[in-house]
């Protein structure tokens, strides 16, 4: 038998995926309450919602006593903003993975996760290295359901400009034509989707670890 109400925390609820998140949790009858991690207080009002502001430097003081069902982690800097490499390993990786073991500690038993397509911690390159590690360091926290997310070029209207984003967006339709058989997990995908299926596969309660490509994502939308 399922639980009637869930609770969950979402963190990177201002970005792309986690503000459409956001949304359908606040919608959803399963969920009777969610917290958000932001630095800034988000425009959202809702009974359900405990708004968290904090960063890495002062989070666990404020979750170490935070219950919930289900983690979502929908954080993701880029180097326009963190030039540092270690500053965005520290971001991306250390941040994550301090609030899933904080919050596993506090009986949390699924957590979802948004990597990026190529994600292998054996690659040379930065950025895809970086998300298989995150990965990598994800499973070994052994939750009783591990989802993760490998979409591929986010399709959605961010708050920041995002140059290379913002052509890649434009030509996106083309693309997704072109690129067909094997080559489908490559094509776009719209920030929405990606939310709507990690709220799906999250409420089947499936045990273990699952890695969801963009075709399987779209599926589960």
């Amino acid at each position: 038998m399922s639980k009637e109400k869930y609770t969950a925390l979402i963190l990177g609820a201002n970005g792309l995926i986690g503000t459409a998140l956001l949304q359908l949790l606040l919608e959803n009858d399963q969920y009777a309450c969610v917290y958000t991690v932001s630095r800034k207080k988000l425009p959202f009002e809702d009974d359900k919602l405990i708004q968290i502001i904090a960063d890495y430097d002062n989070i666990l003081p404020q979750i170490n006593t935070v219950k919930v069902d289900h983690f979502y982690c929908c954080i993701g800097t880029t180097k326009n903003k963190v030039a540092n490499e270690q500053e965005y390993y520290k971001i991306d990786h250390d941040y994550p993975i301090i609030v899933a073991n904080c919050l596993k500690n506090n009986g949390c038993n699924t957590i979802n996760i948004v990597s990026s397509i190529g994600a292998n911690s054996n690659t040379t390159n930065f950025y895809l290295k970086l998300k298989g590690k995150v990965e990598q360091s994800v499973i070994a926290l052994h939750f009783q359901s591990t989802n993760i997310f490998r979409p591929s070029l986010l399709i959605g209207k961010r708050s920041e400009k995002r140059l290379f984003e913002s052509i890649a967006q434009r030509l996106s339709p083309l693309m997704n034509i072109l690129l067909i058989g094997k080559l489908k997990n490559y094509q776009s995908i719209k920030a929405s989707v990606v939310a709507s299926a990690m709220l799906n596969i999250t409420l089947k309660n499936k045990i273990g670890t699952h890695i969801y490509q963009t075709e399987e994502i779209k599926e589960n939308a």
